[in-house]
This record gives structure tokens, C-alpha cells and sequence, in this order.
């Protein structure tokens, strides 16, 4: 299959525009889609524990606040260890079976945590948890990669993480409705119930409604992998070589998957993965640009995680809203933050530019993190979360691309991927870190943190600028071709 010559040479292929059109949006709906859907499920099971413990798990497992940081906190620590094979198993053992598996694993793990007993229980399963979502994220940037040329990719990618963010948004009022089924269910421990009275240690009957918000969503979870096994596609060369893993809804034919391989090859010339072999695979590693985007990705994750689980402390503690009111104000600014996101990657695959974006979302959000960490009036804080999230979590997926358009080889984009996804998971560690409950009512420490990382951003950004801008003078000029390849320019 690799490097086979059929699928290079594909003069011979020849659909309209309108032809082209269906194809493509057979692909948006097989791939990203339901690569989405599996995305939000694993948010959704991933934040649950913050409106978990607003409603009822903090009292009922006796928690602190260094418990419930230390809970956040040790997700991260197999998310980041078992990402780098992810994409290597997803090569070997196939998009369908290996994320469907994996979305089942973290889905029965959710589930599992609306039944624990203590503290340390708790912890358990929140490593299981990031042991299972560690995969899931950097194959999806690599399953995209390879579908989509360079400057169809922003809008997937961003569609990817609208469609979560917004989604996972609404769920927050959703758990909360869900936290009101507390007092049914019948035929468990006694623990399982409310706590009524932390001295006798006497619980209401029925299963507590901070439990009910676990076994929902991870039972729709376990329902998404279940489809997502039957509708999930391939890789594009092994379904035009006949050797794809069977799906139960047709997709493409030989041909119109090899036409996607078209695309690839036009654009970048690497639509056919090499041979694997570790040392070469590893190597890429000392390629520094390489460091530079997972350092970007760090510093976004750091802002956006840390606002994202401080975001129910800032507005019961910080902003002084009720419970149910500051679960639904949690949705708005994300409701923004999506469409905000895929505006920008329209405008930037039409323009094909990238940098300018995150560079302008950078300072813009660096105003909003000094209104919710300088400015008194709760108005123009809750103004500062709208400005913060948007324009913030606008960069994700502007960034995730510019790395994949500068990056040419399939298996260097695949170790890219699981390096940014295993930096922003480290930037979830800090950002999880950082907002303290006892740092109320201003939050100075995961202020003056998210500040930092957004000016460390801009400094990354411009310096990377500058060396795009030199190497594609040279290149232009007659100088070395970038990424070994004649006329492949950096994308700015």
C-alpha cells in the first residue's frame, strides 16, 4: 500500500464541481461529524466534575479545595503519558475500532464515577479516565490531516471543537436539570443518596442528583461509541485500495477516495504514509518548530482550562452568583467562543493566513483576563469571561492548523499532533492548578498565569513569523526547499 504508484498517478480521475461538492460533504459528514460527536461526549464526561461538585459531591465525599484541584489535576497525568502511541495504534489498528473502543472505555469510566464511595475512589477513576481519552485527540487532528488539504482544514478543525465547546456549554444547564432526578433510583448502598447529616452520616434515600449527572452522561457516551463503531470511516488510500474496514452505511467509492488522495497530493505531496520506523519518527522530534507550536499549544491550554474549571467558582464565589444562575451563565460566553471560532477559520483558510489571527485573539484576550481579574464591577468582569473565552479558544484550532500546514510527512504530522495534544494537556495540569478556590473572590495567582501565557504566546508567534517569512525568501530566491519539497511555501 505505501507509496503505491496507482494511487499517485491520477490523471485519469475527473469529477465536476458539483461531483466534487457531494464528495466533500460526504467527508465533512463521516468524518468530522461524527469525529465531533465523539469529541463533545469526551468534554462533556471531562468537565462534568465541576458541576458535579457545585451540586452536591463536594459535601457527600467530604471534599477540600486541594482535593477537588488535586481530582482536575490527575486526569492530565495519563493523558499526557499514553498519547505518543495513539496515532501509531490508529495507523495499525484502524480509525472505527480504535476510537470506538476507546470512547466506550471513557464512557463506562463515567458512569463508574457516579457510583464511588470516597475521595480516593474518585482520584482511580479520573486516571482511568485520562488513561482512555489520551488517544482520542491527537488521532482525531491526524484522521482530519489526512481527508483535508491545507486550507480546507481550519474550518474542520474548528467545526470539531465548535460543535464540543458549544455542546459541552449547554450541558452545564442540562446536568444541572439532571442533578434534580436526586432522590430516585432504589437497590444501592445507602452512600449512593444525599448526605443529610455529616455527623450521623445519614443519606436521603435514592441515588444523589450529582450522581444521576455521571451515569446519564456517560450512558450516552457508551450509546455514541456503539454508532460511531458502524459509521466511522478509514483512511482515504485504504478505501481506494479496496483494504478499509467494512462500514455498515456505504460511503465512497475506490474512485472518489482516491480523488480525495488527489487533493492530499496537490497540495502537499505526502497523501501516502511512508514505511513506520521508530528512530526515523522519533528524529523528527529535534525539528524545533516542532517544540515551538507545543509550546503555543501549552499556553492556550493553560488559559483555557483554568477559566473553563474556575468558571463556576468565578461566578458563585468570585461574581457572587446564585448556584442556578451561575450554571446558566456558564453557557453564553461559549455559545460565543463557538462562533467566533469558526468565523476566524473561515477568514483564515480564505486568506490562507494564520498568524495574524491568533496574534490579534491573544490581546484581546489578554484585556478580557484583566477585566475578570482587575475591574470590580460584575458586569465588565462577566464581559471580561465573554472576551476571554471567545477570543481564546478562537486560537485552538487556528493554531493545531498552522502547525499541520507547515509541517509535510505523514507520520511528522502524526508525532506533531500527539506532541501539541500532550502539551495542552500539560497546560490543563497548570490551568487546573492555578484557580484555587481559596483565591477568591479575584483569582490573583490563575490571573497573572493566564496572563503570562498569552504574552508568552505573542513572542512565540512573532519569532516563528520571522522564520517563515526568511525561509520562504529563501526558498523563493532559489535557496534550500522547504520540507524537501520544490515550491512548498510556510503558511503565515
Amino acid at each position: 500500500m505505501l507509496g503505491n504508484p496507482f494511487l499517485c498517478d491520477l490523471s485519469g480521475l475527473s469529477f465536476t464541481p458539483a461531483q466534487q461538492k457531494r464528495i466533500i460533504r460526504r467527508i465533512d459528514i463521516r468524518v468530522v461529524l461524527v469525529l465531533s460527536l465523539m469529541y463533545t461526549s469526551s468534554l462533556i464526561d471531562r468537565i462534568q466534575i465541576g458541576l458535579a461538585m457545585i451540586t452536591g459531591m463536594g459535601t457527600d465525599l467530604h471534599l477540600t479545595g486541594a482535593q477537588y484541584t488535586t481530582i482536575n489535576a490527575v486526569f492530565f497525568a495519563p493523558y499526557v503519558l499514553f498519547q505518543f502511541p495513539s496515532t501509531i495504534l490508529l495507523r495499525i489498528i484502524g480509525p472505527k475500532v480504535f476510537l470506538a473502543s476507546i470512547t466506550l472505555l471513557w464512557g463506562l469510566t463515567t458512569i463508574a464515577c457516579g457510583f464511588v464511595r470516597k475521595y480516593t475512589d474518585l482520584i482511580a477513576l479520573r486516571c482511568v479516565l485520562g488513561f482512555c481519552e489520551a488517544g482520542f485527540f491527537p488521532a482525531c487532528l491526524y484522521l482530519l490531516s489526512v481527508w483535508y488539504p491545507r486550507y480546507s482544514l481550519q474550518k474542520r478543525n474548528a467545526t470539531l471543537l465548535t460543535i464540543g465547546m458549544v455542546t459541552s456549554a449547554f450541558s452545564g444547564i442540562l446536568a444541572f436539570a439532571i442533578s434534580h432526578l436526586g432522590g430516585h433510583g432504589t437497590g444501592g448502598p445507602s452512600y449512593w443518596g444525599k448526605l443529610i447529616n455529616p455527623t450521623t452520616g445519614h443519606h436521603e434515600p435514592g441515588i444523589a442528583g450529582w450522581r444521576w449527572i455521571f451515569i446519564i452522561y456517560g450512558t450516552v457516551t457508551c450509546l455514541i461509541a456503539i454508532l460511531s463503531y458502524f459509521v466511522l470511516v478509514d483512511f482515504p488510500e485504504r478505501i481506494a485500495l479496496g483494504t478499509a474496514h467494512k462500514t455498515t452505511v456505504q460511503f465512497l467509492t475506490k474512485e472518489e477516495a482516491t480523488w480525495a488522495i488527489q487533493r492530499i497530493q496537490a497540495d502537499r505531496q505526502d497523501a501516502m504514509p511512508t514505511e513506520f520506523n521508530l528512530l526515523t519518527y522519533l528524529h523528527n522530534a529535534l525539528d524545533l518548530k516542532l517544540w515551538a507550536f507545543s509550546l503555543l499549544i501549552l499556553c492556550q491550554a493553560t488559559v483555557s482550562y483554568g477559566i473553563g474549571f474556575a468558571l463556576p467558582f468565578l461566578l458563585t464565589e468570585g461574581m457572587k452568583f446564585s448556584l442556578p444562575v451561575a450554571q446558566c451563565l456558564c453557557t453564553p460566553p461559549y455559545v460565543l467562543a463557538g462562533a467566533s471560532t469558526w468565523l476566524v477559520a473561515y477568514y483564515s483558510d480564505k486568506w490562507k493566513l494564520r498568524s495574524p489571527f491568533i496574534l490579534v485573539n491573544s490581546c484581546l484576550a489578554m484585556v478580557g483576563i484583566c477585566l475578570i481579574g482587575f475591574v470590580q464591577n460584575v458586569g465588565a468582569r462577566y464581559f471580561g469571561v465573554f472576551l476571554a473565552a471567545s477570543t481564546g479558544l478562537a486560537n485552538a484550532p487556528c493554531i493545531l492548523t498552522w502547525q499541520a500546514n507547515n509541517v509535510r510527512g505523514q507520520w511528522k504530522r502524526a508525532l506533531v499532533s500527539t506532541m501539541a495534544v500532550g502539551s495542552g494537556a500539560v497546560g490543563g495540569v497548570i490551568g487546573s492548578l492555578v484557580f484555587k478556590p481559596g483565591d477568591a473572590p479575584d483569582y490573583s495567582r490563575g490571573i497573572a498565569t493566564c496572563l503570562v501565557a498569552k504574552g508568552l504566546t505573542i513572542v512565540i508567534v512573532l519569532l516563528l513569523l520571522w522564520k517563515f517569512v526568511r525561509a520562504n525568501r529563501r526558498a523563493a530566491s532559489g535557496g534550500r526547499a522547504i520540507g524537501g519539497l520544490v515550491g512548498f511555501r510556510y503558511t503565515l
